[in-house]
């Protein structure tokens, strides 16, 4: 559509006579709705989650045995759920502090979150920033990328994580 629009300014602001004040108003209508036009529609790209918690709890938990703990539940990911496996993806949450210097993302808030017992381990993942995040606060409502790591085998860390995090908007 752009090199339909490039083509008539060209044809209507090369013909003669020319009015230089016409085909200015026509160049900055052109250039003020292209310009918008990307931004919208990067923005819309940037925001769609590509991953749900509604998807994240499509597991199963079998039981295992385990040197400290005794007897643990490990996750076994649906086919889905591999197939996101090490992909970049997008996700909406809440920020929740974890200690100082860690954070999680959350499918619900701190005070109905996986640590409160309000829900289980597949609505909370680990957070590994690209870069310093800036200040955070709890319960923001957060949409974050990063690369989707599923854990199905060590009980002391996130079932699933985001390496590479980077937030793309907070609320």
């Amino acid at each position: 559509m752009a090199k339909q629009i490039i083509t008539i300014l060209r044809l209507v602001c090369t013909t003669k006579p020319v009015n230089m004040k016409f085909c200015t108003f026509l160049n900055i209508v052109f250039l003020s709705f292209f310009i918008g036009h990307q931004a919208f529609c990067t923005t819309n790209i940037l925001t769609k989650d590509t991953v749900t918690w509604q998807t994240l709890s499509d597991l199963e938990y079998k039981e295992a045995k385990h040197d400290v703990y005794g007897t643990v539940y490990l996750p076994e990911f649906s086919k889905n759920l591999k197939k996101l496996a090490n992909k970049q993806v997008i996700i909406k949450g809440y920020l929740v502090p974890v200690d100082k210097t860690t954070w999680a993302l959350s499918k619900n808030t701190y005070a109905a979150c996986f640590f409160c017992g309000k829900a289980g381990p597949e609505t909370v993942l680990g957070l590994t920033f690209k870069g310093d995040p800036g200040k955070l606060k709890m319960d923001a409502n957060a949409t974050i990328s990063g690369k989707l790591i599923l854990n199905g085998t060590d009980v002391d860390d996130w079932m699933f994580s985001l390496k590479d995090a980077v937030i793309i908007s907070v609320k």
